[in-house]
């Protein structure tokens, strides 16, 4: 069934799934096609059958089909029996027929209702570089990410080197004086007169032994602790400057002539261009 013609569709009426997520907005009627504009940035253009359309308000027109199933049945394909039939401007209804109800000054030939190529304002298959300023809603919203890189520092520890404690073995000589005793033996005479004893050994030849002492020196030597050497570290701290290259990004907006904007809502501003 064609429901164009119980339909009262006016340019930028959102577009509702069955099971009420939005779609889109109406772009444009096609043939037997209403062009639905998906997206903000980068919109996507939808060419949903009359068949598929349900009813509408004054706000909204509602699908019979959801808004996942729209959007996957290669919709967004052109047809190739689609020609343009009619455009619809801000809040002009398009008729039965398909025509609007009042022809914008400049807006269609005389009296043929169709849009001279010329005059169309809507280009529907903008480049991805390009911002289609008609697209642009109140709830359609886009985030853009801007990253920047942070600078931080660490701390690891390096060996720096070493040190080494050697011990040595030294000889040298030295001298004690030590003090030692020898026996020497002496024979006195002495002139004696007397009376042989009973005890006398007299006329015996024989051999007294004497014996003689002396000392000698052994040397000793025995191991001690002279003094001791006491290694220690220590740990100090300064502070050392470093430097390394980080990265940010930045968003520069332009509108379609190429003029820079400080802001996204510039492009919308009394006396710039919206296409």
């Amino acid at each position: 069934m064609d429901n164009s013609s119980t339909l009262n569709l006016t340019q930028g009426m959102d577009v509702v799934g069955s099971d009420g997520e939005k779609v889109g907005s109406v772009q444009d009627v096609q043939g037997e096609y209403v062009v639905v504009s998906k997206g903000f940035f980068f919109p996507t253009d939808y060419y949903i059958p009359f068949s598929a359309l349900n009813n509408a308000d004054g706000d909204n027109v509602y699908l019979n089909v959801t808004k996942d199933e729209a959007l996957n049945q290669g919709w967004d394909q052109v047809p190739e029996a689609t020609t343009t039939t009619t455009t619809a401007y801000d809040d002009q209804p398009i008729t039965d027929a398909g025509l609007p109800i009042d022809n914008p000054v400049g807006g269609t030939a005389a009296g043929t209702g169709v849009m001279d190529t010329e005059d169309q304002p809507f280009d529907h298959h903008v480049d991805r570089g390009q911002v289609a300023h008609d697209d642009v809603r109140d709830n359609d919203t886009i985030n853009v990410p801007l990253t920047e890189e942070e600078l931080t520092a660490q701390t690891r520890g390096v060996e720096r080197g070493q040190v080494q404690i050697d011990k040595v073995v030294s000889s040298e000589e030295r001298t004690l004086d030590v003090p030692v005793t020898e026996e020497h033996v002496h024979v006195t005479r002495r002139t004696v007169d007397r009376d042989v004893n009973a005890d006398d050994a007299t006329f015996e030849e024989g051999t007294i032994d004497v014996p003689v002492y002396g000392e000698e020196v052994d040397l000793e030597k025995r191991a001690r602790v002279r003094e001791e050497v006491e290694i220690s570290k220590d740990a100090t701290t300064e502070t050392e400057r470093v430097s390394g290259t980080v990265r940010r990004e930045d968003v520069r907006v332009t509108d379609d002539s190429d003029t820079v904007v400080s802001d996204v809502d510039d492009v919308n501003r009394p006396g710039r261009a919206n296409g």
